[in-house]
């Protein structure tokens, strides 16, 4: 799997039932007995029925966005211990785990994954940026050296993966174990 928006999170972000810069958004860390399921799991409800999450869930904190990236201080984990953890969960928090969309999954960051020691674990965003939408090549530009050029400089910058038109990019965040 790769870093990814869970299909009914790109659903709510279009219905504007999230608000990325307004909404509470939370990012919890979790084993990898969670087995997700990007295309229908919808609520916060279903990692947590498959494990406790590990650390958190922490709201984001100095939340900006422009041009579809959405930006947030560096997550701080305070004294985490536990089972080794696989996944970055983030949501919009509505109080409520049944009703609170899951938007993203993390699961390639450098420090992926993490065995909690007692420390605190942080999770520091690339630049600053937790994900970024973006608009895709339009069919007249879908050459293949395009597209190989796209991938290099998306990969000069920062992202040390590639991605695919129209879809989601989060540069890869480093967790840390203090």
């Amino acid at each position: 799997m790769a870093n990814s928006l869970y299909s009914k999170g790109r659903e709510a972000f279009l219905e504007g039932t999230i608000a990325g810069l307004t909404d509470t958004i939370r990012l919890s860390l979790f084993t990898n007995t969670y087995s997700p399921n990007l295309s229908t799991d919808q609520f916060y409800s279903t990692p947590l029925a498959a494990t406790s999450a590990t650390a958190g869930p922490i709201t984001l904190t100095s939340v900006t966005g422009s041009a579809g990236t959405l930006s947030a201080a560096n997550v701080v984990f305070t004294s985490v211990s536990g089972s080794t953890s696989q996944y970055l969960i983030l949501y919009k928090d509505t109080g409520t785990t049944t009703t609170s969309p899951l938007i993203g999954l993390i699961d390639t960051a450098t420090g992926l994954p993490v065995t909690p020691n007692g420390g605190n674990i942080t999770v520091a965003w690339a630049s600053g940026q937790v994900f970024t939408l973006f608009e895709g090549l339009a069919e007249d530009e879908k050459d293949w050296r395009v597209w190989q050029r796209a991938k290099e400089l998306l990969r000069h910058w920062r992202g040390r993966g590639w991605t695919k038109p129209g879809s989601l990019w989060i540069p890869e965040p480093a967790v840390v174990v203090g």
